[in-house]
C-alpha cells in the first residue's frame, strides 16, 4: 500500500510539472481586438491626452467657482494721533463680492466645452494609434502568410529536384536540369530569408508599441483576409464623415468660443458687493463702538474700446474656425474619395489576378506533365513555376494593399468597431 501511495504522489507530481511546463510554452495568441487595445493602454501620446483632459477639467472648476460669492475678511487696527490727544480704532468685518455677470451669463460653460474639445483631440490620437496597430497587424500576417507560400514552392521544388535526380540516373535528362532547380530554390530560400528580416522588423515594431516584452514571443490570431476581400467596397456616406474628430474638434472650438462672448458680456455687468463688521472705537469724543453694514455696486462705466475689440476678435476667430473646418471637410472628403476608388480599384485588380492564378496553376500542371513526358525543358517548367509564385505573392500583396485601404476608410469615418470586426472575418456594412 505504501509504494502505491508513492508512485500515485509521484505521478501526480509529475503530471502537474508538466502541464505546468507545457503551459509556459504555449505562446499567449494576440487577437486583433486585444493588439489595439494594447497599443491604447500603452500609447503616450493618450497618457498626455488623459492629463491634458483633467486640466481642461480643473480650469471648469476655476471657471465655476467665479459665479460664487468671494468672502473676506479683516482684522485692523488705527492708531489716530490728534492734538491734544489721540486714540485708536479696531474693527473686524466680513467683505462678499459677487459677480453678477458671471452668475447670469454662466461663463464657465466655454470651459466646459474646452474639455469637450481636449476628449476630441485625444479621439484624434487614438484612431492614428489603432490605424498604426492595425496595419502593423494586417501587415506581419500577410508577410507570414508570403512566407508559408515560399516554403511551399521550395518544398514542391525539393520533390521535382528529386525527378530530376531520377530522370538523370535513368539518362534521361542532363545534370543540368538538377542544378537549375538548385538555384532556383536557392533563389526562393534567399526571398524568404528577405521577408524574414521584415517581418522581424514589423514584430519588433508591434512589441514595442504594444507594450510586449519579447517580439520572438509575439502570436498573432490569423485573420481570412481573403475572405475580408471577397466582401463588399463599403459605400461613401457624407454622414458617416461628420463623425471624423477632426471636424467635430473645429465645431466644439466654433462653439467654446461662441460661449466666450458671454463672458465679455459678463465684464460689462455690475459687480455686487456687501459687507459687515464690528468696530471698536477709542475716541473719546466719539459715540463708541458700534456695528456697520455697507452694500454696494460697481458699475463698469468706461474702458476705452476694450469691450468691442474683444467682440470683434472673438467674431473673427468664429470665422476662421468655420472656414478651417470646411477646409477640413474638404480635405478628408478628398481623401475619402481616393481611399474608395484604391478600394474599387484594388479589388477589380485582384479579380483579374485571380484569372491569372488559374491560368499559372494550369500551366504548371501541364508543364510538370510535359517535363515527366520529355517534351518540356526545365527551364520551361522553373519559368512557369516561378510565374505561378509571383502570381500568388502579388496577390498577397494585392490583398494586403486592399486591408490598408480599407482601414484608412475606416478610420477617416471613425468606424473602430468596423477594424475590430474585421479582426472577426467580419466585413460590417
Amino acid at each position: 500500500m505504501f509504494m502505491t501511495n508513492m508512485q500515485r504522489l509521484t505521478f501526480l507530481l509529475v503530471s502537474v510539472a508538466w502541464s505546468v511546463v507545457i503551459n509556459a510554452q504555449a505562446p499567449d495568441t494576440l487577437t486583433l481586438e486585444n493588439c489595439i487595445r494594447l497599443a491604447e493602454e500603452n500609447s503616450y501620446q493618450l497618457q498626455a491626452d488623459n492629463f491634458e483632459i483633467a486640466v481642461a477639467e480643473n480650469a471648469v472648476s476655476i471657471a465655476e467657482s467665479r459665479a460664487l460669492p468671494k468672502i473676506s475678511a479683516e482684522l485692523a487696527m488705527d492708531n489716530r494721533f490728534l492734538q491734544p490727544y489721540y486714540f485708536n480704532q479696531m474693527w473686524a468685518t466680513v467683505h462678499a463680492d459677487w459677480s453678477l455677470g458671471d452668475l447670469i451669463k454662466k461663463t464657465g460653460r466655454s470651459s466646459l466645452q474646452e474639455v469637450e474639445t481636449r476628449k476630441l483631440e485625444r479621439e484624434q490620437h487614438r484612431l492614428e494609434v489603432i490605424g498604426r496597430s492595425t496595419s502593423l497587424y494586417m501587415s506581419i500576417l500577410q508577410v507570414i502568410k508570403q512566407i508559408e507560400i515560399l516554403g511551399v514552392k521550395v518544398n514542391f521544388l525539393n520533390r521535382h529536384y528529386q525527378v530530376s535526380m531520377g530522370m538523370w540516373t535513368a539518362g534521361l535528362r542532363s545534370e543540368l536540369d538538377m542544378l537549375q532547380t538548385e538555384s532556383e530554390i536557392a533563389r526562393l530560400k534567399e526571398d524568404s530569408s528577405r521577408l524574414t528580416m521584415v517581418l522581424n522588423d514589423l514584430h519588433i515594431e508591434l512589441a514595442h508599441l504594444i507594450g510586449w516584452n519579447q517580439a520572438v514571443d509575439l502570436h498573432l490570431a490569423s485573420l481570412g483576409l481573403d475572405s475580408l476581400a471577397a466582401g463588399s467596397v463599403p459605400d461613401i456616406s457624407i454622414e458617416n464623415l461628420k463623425n471624423n474628430p477632426v471636424l467635430s474638434a473645429y465645431d466644439s472650438r466654433y462653439t467654446s468660443e461662441n460661449l466666450r462672448m458671454d463672458e465679455i458680456t459678463a465684464n460689462q455687468i455690475p459687480y455686487f458687493s456687501l459687507g459687515s463688521g464690528v468696530v471698536k472705537d477709542a475716541d473719546p469724543t466719539g459715540d463708541g463702538n458700534y456695528v456697520q453694514i455697507n452694500a454696494g455696486l460697481t458699475i463698469p462705466i468706461y474702458s476705452g474700446k476694450a469691450f468691442t475689440y474683444q467682440k470683434q476678435g472673438s467674431k473673427a476667430m468664429m470665422e476662421s474656425l468655420l472656414a478651417q473646418r470646411s477646409e477640413a471637410e474638404r480635405e478628408l472628403l478628398i481623401h475619402l474619395l481616393k481611399v474608395h476608388d484604391k478600394l474599387v480599384s484594388t479589388k477589380n485588380l485582384m479579380e483579374l489576378q485571380q484569372h491569372r492564378l488559374d491560368i499559372s496553376a494550369r500551366a504548371v500542371d501541364f508543364a510538370e506533365v510535359n517535363y515527366k513526358a520529355g517534351i518540356t525543358s526545365n527551364i520551361e517548367f522553373i519559368a512557369s513555376q516561378q510565374q505561378l509564385t509571383n502570381t500568388e505573392l502579388e496577390i498577397e500583396e494585392t490583398r494586403l494593399e486592399y486591408a490598408m485601404n480599407l482601414i484608412e476608410f475606416y478610420i477617416t469615418n471613425n468606424q473602430v468597431d468596423h477594424i475590430v470586426g474585421m479582426g472577426n472575418n467580419q466585413v460590417v456594412k
